[in-house]
């Protein structure tokens, strides 16, 4: 018996058992950003960008002068990953390190004329991954999305809700 084939049959496909609608919601969440980073990562590459650079200068420009640990914390990366990256966008010309006007040890990071101009070109590639990852829902249930993911962060970084949940009615197709 080929075993190759008989784990292929095995594999549960995306939308059934535990990868659907009945599914553990942390391994979901799990999933669906793993689809995402991949698509996005395939749209960031042609222009030479990794979905971690992205981020760090999408948030360097939307905070100008966070330093390195600001920017990772804010990029959700680590800051060892973050001081890596920040290296190779200054090197590359699309960061810059500024010294802090109090505290002379610290730097603070500024994207630079170049860096916004490939950010410029990454944000629409981004911007249309995220369109198909939802295009199954309408303007009401993405506001309704964005409400629950901002949600489930917050009740896990401080430990009470913030507004009581509303029921929704919504059909599943």
């Amino acid at each position: 018996m080929n075993t190759s084939k008989a784990r292929d049959d095995m594999v549960t496909t995306i939308g059934e058992g535990f990868r659907g609608p009945d599914g553990r919601v942390g391994y979901l969440l799990r999933q669906a950003h793993q689809a995402f980073r991949a698509a996005a990562q395939s749209a960031l590459g042609p222009l030479g960008l990794t979905l971690p650079q992205y981020s760090v200068l999408s948030v360097a420009d939307s905070e100008p002068g966070l330093s390195g640990a600001e920017l990772a914390r804010d990029s959700m990366l680590t800051p060892q990953t973050t001081n890596e990256i920040i290296s190779l966008l200054a090197a590359a010309g699309l960061l810059e390190r500024r010294p802090d006007a109090r505290d002379k040890r610290l730097r603070r990071m500024i994207i630079t004329g170049a860096g916004r101009d490939l950010l410029d070109r990454a944000r629409p590639a981004v911007h249309e991954v995220e369109q198909r990852m939802t295009s199954s829902l309408t303007g009401t249930d993405l506001a309704v999305l964005r409400g629950w993911l901002t949600d489930c962060a917050r009740n896990l970084t401080t430990g009470a809700p913030t507004r009581e949940p509303v029921p929704q009615k919504r059909e599943l197709p």
